[in-house]
């Protein structure tokens, strides 16, 4: 039984080129060569694919599921991985998209300077009025 869950362990964590599904600029150039090299492995073991074998293993998936703080570089990175593909999943193309103002449709120079001289005129009215 075990020598079956050491094989499992060992045909993911050959597998490498982890498809990297967001935005790798949020992420140190290390945690995304693991991701990419291990990412098959981190996923197995936080699905639960796969059983954890060692103490290490252990503690990667209870990093990784919000239990303990990680520890460890790998749990660290892979929990930011899943974050950040959750957020990019529930908000996706909001999150790439461009506010600006193409014309300016409400007031333009001129009209603001018009606008500042009828009032500057309304308001000398009625101080003088006053």
């Amino acid at each position: 039984m075990m020598d079956a869950a050491r094989e499992q362990h060992r045909e993911l964590a050959a597998r490498q080129d982890f498809p990297f599904e967001c935005d790798p600029r949020l992420f140190s150039d290390e945690q995304y060569a693991a991701i990419r090299r291990w990412g098959h492995w981190y996923q197995g073991l936080s699905s639960g694919t796969l059983t954890p074998i060692t103490e290490a293993q252990q503690r990667f998936v209870a990093a990784v599921k919000g239990s303990t703080p990680p520890e460890e570089p790998h749990a660290a990175a892979w929990r930011r991985y899943l974050k950040r593909r959750a957020i990019e999943e529930k908000h996706g193309a909001a999150m790439h998209s461009s506010h600006q103002v193409d014309a300016d449709t409400f007031y333009n120079r001129d009209m603001a300077k018009q606008l500042r001289r009828t009032m500057g005129g309304v308001n000398l009215r009625e101080h003088k009025r006053g």
